[in-house]
């Protein structure tokens, strides 16, 4: 099943790998233009996941149907950039095709390795969600997504967001929170192989920890004063923690 594809070519010979980005739940690829900005060298694919966006629906949206989606659209060689539960879907991707994937930047992922006030928030969120008809959980969305905001350095980007948010299918809404609370997060971190940056915020789900004592060889970063949606508010904070990581792993 084919992703709906937002591609931007590189600068060649500057950079050799590509970044695919993968947006979170009820979001699409505009949720992550915020890090194509910060890499204007990189040649990058930003896609919208089964469900979302402009890409088709399916019978399943569970983390590994969206990862085995998601490794289509995919070149060889890619650094997967995944932000909530989209850092779920790439950390699935990688456990699937090891060989195609060079490196992993997980931004404020939702639960691989929770703690358990973490897991009692996404079970909790799960009963909220199941009792909501369609218009309760679009006026939800609109709160939740303002809520991940601390402050944003572009209003009109995040008022974008929330539109599309508030327009995600109501069955998607639930499947997919039910995949993040159903994918066996500490099973497959401990799978990985590649290099792996998590940089989370203040009060993350994943403490970086948590996150080391799964996959030992993950690097983390912590960002302060952004909220969930860092991306959309202390890129500054994150893109030289991303450099960085690139050029230690020489990707």
């Amino acid at each position: 099943m084919s992703l709906f594809i937002n591609e931007r070519a590189g600068n060649p010979g500057e950079a050799e790998h590509p970044l695919v980005l993968v947006h979170g739940w009820c979001c699409d690829h505009g949720a992550m233009k915020p890090v194509t900005d910060a890499f204007p060298e990189r040649h990058v694919i930003s896609v919208d996941l089964l469900g979302h966006g402009r890409s088709p629906a399916s019978n399943s949206y569970s983390i590994e149907t969206q990862a085995a989606a998601l490794m289509q659209a995919v070149p060889d060689g890619a650094i997967l950039v995944g932000h909530s539960m989209g850092a779920q879907v790439a950390v699935e991707a990688a456990v699937q095709a090891p060989e195609r994937v060079a490196g992993l930047v997980l931004l404020d992922p939702a639960p691989i390795v929770p703690h358990d006030s973490a897991k009692a928030y996404t079970e909790d969120m799960r009963r909220h969600i199941d009792r909501m008809d369609p218009e309760q959980l679009s006026d939800m969305l609109e709160v939740f997504g303002r809520r991940q905001i601390v402050k944003a350095a572009d209003q009109t980007a995040v008022e974008s967001l929330i539109e599309v948010m508030t327009r995600t299918p109501a069955a998607v809404v639930r499947a997919c929170w039910d995949a993040v609370c159903n994918w066996d997060g500490p099973a497959a971190f401990a799978r990985l192989t590649c290099p792996a940056l998590a940089i989370v915020i203040e009060r993350p789900l994943n403490r970086p920890v948590n996150l080391a004592k799964a996959y030992p060889k993950v690097m983390t970063g912590q960002v302060t004063g952004a909220g969930h949606m860092l991306q959309f508010e202390v890129m500054d904070q994150v893109e030289p923690m991303m450099r960085r990581f690139f050029a230690l792993h020489r990707l």
